[in-house]
This record gives C-alpha cells, structure tokens and sequence, in this order.
C-alpha cells in the first residue's frame, strides 16, 4: 500500500510538472508579477477603472480599493476620487497611459478641432459627466474615433494596444484591409483595425506573433504613433516618384518599396521606376538608373518629391570610378559607379530643377566586402554633397544591421537560400522601423512642411 501510494504520489507531480511546462510554452499567455501589480482592472460600476501598476507603495492597494469601493456605494464624491487618481498619474506616469492620455494624444497629433459641445451624441456613455478633459472624447466621438464603442468612457482606464489600434485607424481614417496575421487572432476584438495598425508598422507582434489585444500600450510605442500620425498631417496629399535598385522597389517586401509604404501610410500618391537588379554604372544585362529617369522624362510625369537610391549592386559589378571635378555630366561616360550617379543626379537637376531630391543610402548589410560597403557608400554621400542633393543615410542613423543575427531573421526577407533572412533586403517591418521613419522627415523637411 506505501509503496502504491508512493507511486500515485510520484505520478502526480509528474503530471503537475507537465502541466507547468505546458503551461509555460504557451506562446501568448499572459504573465503576471504579483510583486508589481498591485491592481489590476477593478471595475467600478459604470463610472471608473482603476488601473495602476507599481511597485513597493504600502497600502496603496488597500487604500485604492477602499476608495473605489465607496465610490461604488456612493459613499465617496468624485473629486476625491479623482484626487486619487491624480495621485497616482503623478506617481507612476511613466508606467500607466490612460484612455483619457492617448485621446489627448492622438487627436492633438491629428489636427482635429477640439469639440467641447457634445450635442447629445455621447448619450449612450454612462460617465461623460463625470470626468475632465471630456471635450477629447466629445471630438472622438464626432469623429468616429470611437467606433463601436459604447456604455462608458472609462477615462482612467489603461489603454490598451486593442484600444490604441482601433481609435488610431479611425482616426486616421484608413480606408483598406488586409488581413491580421498573429497567433492570438482568436482573441483580437476589433480584427480589422488591428491588422491595419499592424501592417502600416504602427504596432507589432511580439516574438510569439502575438498582438496581445490586452496589454498596456507603452511610452515608447505612443511616442513613436504620434510622431508617424503628425508626419501623416505633414505629407498627405504629396506625390513622391523613385528611382533605384531592389531596395527601393521592395523585392523583399512583394515588391512594395519605399514610396509605395509612404503612400499608404501618410496617403501620399507614389510613382515608382525602381527596378531590383538595378547600377549606377553600365552593367550588361543590368538596368542604369539614370535610364529609369529618362523614361520618366518622356512620360512627362513629375512629383513633389524624389527619392533614388542605388550602389548595392554596382559595389560587385563595377569600378567605384571618381567624384569628377565639373559638372558636364553628359561627357560621363556612366560606365563606372561615380560617372553613373553623377549623370543620373545631372538628369534629375535639369529636367526636375524645382523638385527636391533625397538620395537614400542602404543599411549596414552582410553584402560582399565590407571595406567596399564603406567606400561607395562613402562615394554615394559625397556625390550628393557635390551635387548638392540631401540623403536620407539609413546606413549611420538608423541602426539597422543585417549583420546582426536578430535583426536579419526579423526585419529583412526569409527565402530558400536564407531562411534565416538574407540580410539585404527589408521586409515590410524592416522598412517601416528603419527606413520611413528617416526617408519621411527628411521629406517633410526638404517640401518644406
């Protein structure tokens, strides 16, 4: 009999180890710190959520609680209430959002007249009276930001990333679809926002592929939203024309470049003749980028602004020549990478006199020679210098790496030769994080804005 119920004894811890490593595989489950949160989503009828994370504040979890649980008896009036809660945006500000912080947020970087009569329209929220700054969420709701949303505010509540997808797309007033990709689909509410926000490089997935629709969204991550929806306010309504090789054409993104990404996330119009494959220098069987620029001149096309990039492939096909010492750039013979950039820019200098030109150099790639990568990148900026073009220098100021095993596996593209990412070619987060951000506000900058 001992020796049996050692055996059952044995045979349960067996199972409860297994259902601990289940359990802890599980690629989106949710983890909590019972040191750090204090509390968590306690819902106050129909007025108030108090939401709060720290760490080491005493009694503060049974003061919070007592408060709330009188403002549900009534017992409490809203101004202490709300005395509470300003206690604790001072103190712990840098942990907590809420959804009255991104409204404010999102509707100052967007431009939207602030609306302070609500006319009847914020009937069907419980607690519009019952909080400050309630003219965002008036103009959230004039505008649509809200969407389905209804019963109440819950201007104190934490926004969540579901929240912050739903109310930056409406806002935004993105009109496509795609479709959502990540491995918590099931428990993603408003799908089609999500997968917006998730596509224009807003938010990611995490390294589970998970969206986590109920998380905090993060100082960091409202930082850079806002920052891409005021340069949205900036460029809309612009036309931005390219020229370059496959970096620019996107071939690691199903040939969706860098003027396309910006057209649909700022709703610019994009005229691309990059081509992937494409020199600067004469390659036989080879595109010249000064011959996509010819092309455009006979379609008589024309745009606000122009990017071209180029000097990847010409760093193994073709001499680095010299930055001449004119600019008779007809006389160039564009055999070489020097002649070639130099006629292309002469091109662009006389036909588009009026339009700023951005050139574009490529990240820090696994790509050949390094020692190569250096010198014609070098010979890229001091061309433009000499042709008095701006770049846009992803290679020194974004950070990107195809070196870097991480950053190659996540941001450029996976193929049969390079399962684990060639490196080279950015996907479509890779463009979104290292290259818009730069290529964008150097945009705004040269049109002006």
């Amino acid at each position: 009999m001992h020796q049996s119920k050692r055996s059952l004894l044995l045979i349960l811890v067996i199972l409860l180890l297994l259902v601990g490593v289940i359990c802890s595989c599980c690629s989106c489950a949710t983890q909590i710190n019972a040191s750090t949160v204090i509390a968590d989503d306690l819902r106050v009828k129909n007025r108030y959520v108090c939401d709060v994370t720290y760490d080491g504040v005493g009694d503060c979890e049974k003061v919070l609680s007592e408060v709330c649980a009188s403002w549900y008896e009534n017992e409490v009036d809203y101004t202490t209430l709300k005395g509470y809660s300003n206690f604790l945006d001072e103190k712990f500000s840098s942990t907590i959002i809420t959804r009255r912080d991104w409204l404010k947020e999102l509707i100052v970087a967007l431009n939207l007249n602030i609306c302070y009569g609500d006319n009847g329209e914020c009937d069907n929220f419980l607690d519009k009276d019952y909080f400050d700054s309630g003219e965002y969420f008036i103009t959230a709701v004039q505008n649509d930001i809200l969407g389905g949303f209804s019963g109440e505010f819950d201007p104190y509540s934490a926004a969540t990333r579901q929240y912050v997808s739903t109310t930056l797309v409406n806002g935004a007033q993105y009109d496509f679809s795609c479709a959502l990709d990540c491995s918590d689909y099931r428990y993603v509410e408003d799908k089609a926002q999500a997968a917006v926000s998730l596509y224009l490089g807003y938010l990611e997935t995490d390294e589970n592929n998970c969206f986590n629709p109920y998380d905090r969204i993060t100082d960091d991550e409202v930082k850079f939203i806002v920052s891409e929806l005021s340069m949205l306010n900036k460029l809309k309504g612009y036309t931005v024309m390219s020229f370059g090789d496959s970096i620019m054409h996107g071939d690691g993104n199903e040939f969706v470049g860098i003027a396309d990404l910006m057209a649909q996330r700022y709703k610019m119009t994009a005229i691309d003749y990059s081509k992937g494959g494409s020199t600067f220098g004469e390659v036989l069987d080879r595109q010249q980028i000064s011959n996509q620029i010819l092309t455009a001149i006979d379609d008589g096309q024309q745009a606000d602004i122009i990017l071209i990039n180029g000097g990847t492939n010409d760093m193994r096909k073709v001499s680095p020549g010299v930055v001449s010492d004119d600019f008779d750039y007809q006389s160039h013979d564009r055999k070489d990478f020097c002649s070639g950039m130099e006629y292309a820019l002469g091109l662009i200098k006389d036909y588009y006199a009026d339009t700023p030109v951005l050139y574009v150099r490529a990240h820090n790639m696994e790509y050949g020679i390094e020692r190569n990568e250096l010198h014609f990148g070098t010979l890229a900026l001091d061309i433009c210098d000499k042709w008095e073009v701006e770049s846009a220098d992803i290679f020194n100021l974004s950070g990107f790496d195809g070196h870097d095993d991480y950053m190659r596996s996540v941001y450029t593209v996976h193929t049969n030769r390079f399962p684990n990412g060639d490196s080279i070619h950015p996907n479509r987060l890779g463009y979104y994080k290292y290259y818009i951000p730069t290529v964008s506000e150097k945009t705004a900058q040269l049109i002006g804005k």
